[in-house]
């Protein structure tokens, strides 16, 4: 049997993934990968010594000669990322201002065209997609603009294989280090205008400024430090991104989302489950996960000087019950979502209760729009989401950011000043279970610091371990 690092199916079986959703959930190509073992090197110098006999042909009737060294470089790096995608497909921009990494648009674009030449890559042309009509002055709007596809061929996925790189192994053969550039500036996401899934904005270059050499010098402090630790339990973590949103906005300032992503993007652990995750080991030792619980509607409270209630669950609403507390929270993270009061509930909302309760929403019984009036009769706070606060009106981007400096600050101290490791999961932080009361403490203190109020908390541990608050 030709062992393969991608299944791709033929023929598309019932309940399959369609080619086009294929396209649409391609996997990031970072192009910062490196071969790191001698298998890897060496199926790498065979890819580029064959890629350089076809670039010759070329230089020979007149093309641009490119630089070998930096061709070397982005033969690993793209093999890293064609054969590495857990979704087969990977996307890049060939747009100049998408390449700030170490291989550059010269080097990448003529490898991208050789290798489809090779017949070691399939290829999807990026395109537009047009939302509205066209009139004398063009389009009305933009809805998406779709970076070039990807994917490794049958014909590449065997040379791997005749080089032992196979799909169980290919993470141990290609190292993507740590995160050059931690610090990404992205634009307002948008949502498909078909099936209203959202989309994420644009990465937009920028210039460095004192703050933003500020944040990016704290995420490479943490990468550096993480990178000495060991991970155990089936924990997949390269470093992190720091990631904020709105970048196109006018009054941006490094102060909207602001979250830290674990690479490599879709199979680090942030992507497991809450179970899993609490088989992480770290220095060999049992972890918990202290989880930030009720967080927005906490830093929304704090934002009108006023404390959450810790002392019972905000979102067990007497006049509902127990047994309402999911729809309730999902009704909150909806308000949050959205600036405008919600008429309907959002369908992404409601596929993610189905999936995480395994039924259907009962949208006739949970109406949202009274839903909402009993919350807030609970909350009235909530009744002031939407409206300006200090001059302007806040956002899910502006809660993030808070949540985000809580998260990133408690780390910072834990690693300065009691060399304590510790792993993001956006609202929560994995320790080991030895330093579970000490980073409790630092987390409500630091949470305090920021924003004068308590936080609630809740700690998972392993299964013998009881749930503490």
């Amino acid at each position: 049997m030709k062992p393969q690092l991608n299944h791709k199916k033929k023929t598309r079986a019932p309940g399959a993934v369609s080619e086009a959703a294929a396209w649409r959930d391609a996997t990031w190509a970072s192009l910062e990968g490196n071969a790191s073992t001698e298998a890897s090197r060496a199926f790498t110098e065979a890819v580029y010594a064959l890629s350089v006999q076809e670039l010759e042909r070329g230089e020979a009737t007149g093309n641009t000669k490119t630089n070998r060294k930096k061709l070397r470089l982005a033969v690993a790096a793209f093999l890293a990322d064609l054969l590495s995608a857990p979704r087969e497909w990977v996307y890049r921009s060939l747009k100049n201002t998408s390449f700030t990494g170490p291989v550059g648009r010269r080097s990448f674009f003529p490898l991208q065209r050789v290798l489809q030449k090779l017949g070691f890559v399939e290829h999807k042309q990026g395109v537009i997609q047009w939302f509205g009509g066209f009139d004398e002055s063009g389009p009305e709007q933009i809805e998406r603009r779709w970076a070039s596809r990807y994917r490794a061929t049958d014909k590449l996925i065997a040379l791997a294989a005749e080089h032992g790189i196979t799909s169980d192994n290919v993470l141990d053969n290609f190292d993507y280090g740590l995160p050059k550039e931690p610090l990404q500036k992205r634009a307002a996401s948008t949502r498909d205008a078909d099936t209203g899934r959202k989309l994420q904005g644009r990465i937009i270059k920028f210039e460095p400024d004192d703050l933003s050499r500020k944040l990016e010098a704290d995420v490479h402090e943490l990468n550096e430090y993480l990178a000495k630790q060991a991970f155990g339990g089936g924990c997949v973590h390269r470093g992190y991104l720091r990631i904020f949103q709105n970048g196109d906005s006018q009054r941006f300032n490094w102060d909207q989302g602001g979250r830290l992503y674990s690479q490599p993007p879709d199979t680090n652990y942030q992507q497991q489950k809450g179970a899993k995750r609490l088989e992480i080991t770290i220095n060999g030792s049992p972890v918990v996960e202290i989880d930030l619980r009720a967080s927005y509607l906490t830093i929304f409270h704090a934002w009108h000087g006023k404390q959450l209630a810790v002392d019972t669950d905000p979102y067990v609403i007497p006049e509902l019950g127990e047994e309402a507390r999911e729809v309730v929270k999902l009704c909150v993270a909806a308000t949050f979502g959205n600036i405008t009061p919600l008429t309907k509930w959002p369908s992404d909302l409601l596929k993610a209760y189905e999936k995480k309760n395994r039924h259907p929403l009962d949208r006739k019984r949970y109406p949202i729009t009274k839903l909402r009036e009993k919350i807030i009769a609970h909350h009235p706070i909530l009744d002031q989401w939407g409206k300006p606060l200090d001059g302007r009106v806040r956002t899910w981007a502006d809660l993030m950011f808070a949540e985000s400096r809580v998260i990133v600050d408690t780390m910072l101290w834990l690693k300065r000043n009691k060399d304590v490791p510790s792993l993001a999961v956006h609202d929560s932080l994995i320790v080991a279970q030895e330093h579970e009361g000490l980073t409790a403490r630092t987390i409500k203190a630091v949470y305090f610091g920021h924003l004068n109020v308590v936080p609630l908390i809740k700690i998972n541990g392993p299964a013998t371990s009881s749930l503490r608050s």
